[in-house]
């Protein structure tokens, strides 16, 4: 039987099928092996027999139509996960049981030979359901290391993110984490950093969470740091999560809270030149 590891935000997860399993580039890096599983995800080919559309309780809708809907079932949650190049063809049946903590995945859609069990966006969603079984949160951001502190920038599209990793990276030669979705992770008493598996091949990576930014663009640097509600309000609106089950709502608001009452928050204009690196380091050591 195939049988394959990843490690993700930490976590193993080993994929088993009957039939050969496609391996997408940018899982490559993530793979491991001889280790033991957190999450078992079991693939199959084909649709199980007699299969019935369960009622829907949740959809993300995508511009062209629904990427993904949700059947939050009392033993196992359903996700049925659409063809992105065309939404009207199902491409994946996903089971998910919290209880024994595993996945069945069943593959509609493949080319050539073998099963692509994580092709998009079923792969993140995984990520995502563990951040509601986890001491675990998903964010879009840009995270770098640098001299053993990582600093992640985090906001919605076109705020600077990803201009101010490549800042560090070509200024100060900081490692870059990951340049869109991020895993931060509560070990022990510390907060870490993971990039996740993208659609091209990048190594993992692991840092000790320093500080976390909300960039915008500004005509002078200026840093403001957050507490409480305003820190919460602004690490919620940019963590990745779909507010179809009350219970993962709360899990991710008092994750989100221990996050923020260890871990410096700032809001952050930007002038996205060099000055701004030494700008943040001056600056956030008064906060931190």
């Amino acid at each position: 039987m195939p049988k394959v590891q990843l490690s993700v935000g930490g976590f193993v997860f080993e994929l088993s099928a009957q039939v050969p399993l496609q391996i997408e580039e940018g899982y490559l890096p993530f793979l491991i092996e001889g280790q033991t599983p957190d999450f078992q995800i079991r693939c199959f080919a084909g649709a199980q027999d007699n299969f019935v559309k369960p009622e829907i309780h949740y959809q993300a809708q995508a511009p062209e139509g629904v990427l993904w809907e949700v059947n939050q079932g009392q033993e196992k949650t359903c996700i049925l996960v659409y063809n992105p190049e065309n939404l009207s063809q199902l491409q994946q049946i996903a089971y998910w049981s919290e209880k024994e903590r595993s996945w069945e995945i069943y593959v509609l859609v493949s080319e050539g030979e073998g099963i692509n069990p994580l092709a998009y966006p079923l792969g993140p969603l995984i990520w995502y359901f563990l951040s509601t079984v986890e001491d675990v949160l998903m964010i879009h951001g840009s995270a770098v290391i640098l001299d053993g502190q990582t600093r992640v920038f985090s906001g919605f599209s076109g705020v600077g993110k990803s201009t101010m990793a490549h800042l560090w990276q070509e200024k100060r030669k900081a490692t870059l984490v990951n340049d869109d979705r991020l895993i931060l992770r509560k070990e022990h008493d510390a907060w870490y950093v993971y990039n996740t598996p993208m659609f091209y091949g990048a190594a993992p990576q692991k840092g000790k969470l320093h500080t976390l930014f909300f960039p915008y663009h500004a005509p002078v640097n200026k840093l403001e740091l957050l507490g409480g509600v305003a820190a919460l309000s602004k690490l919620l609106a940019h963590t990745i999560h779909h507010g179809h089950n009350k219970a993962h709502v709360q899990h991710h608001m008092e994750i989100a809270t221990a996050l923020i009452s260890q871990i410096p928050c700032h809001k952050i204009g930007v002038v996205p030149t060099e000055a701004v690196i030494d700008y943040i380091i001056a600056t956030e050591s008064k906060h931190v």
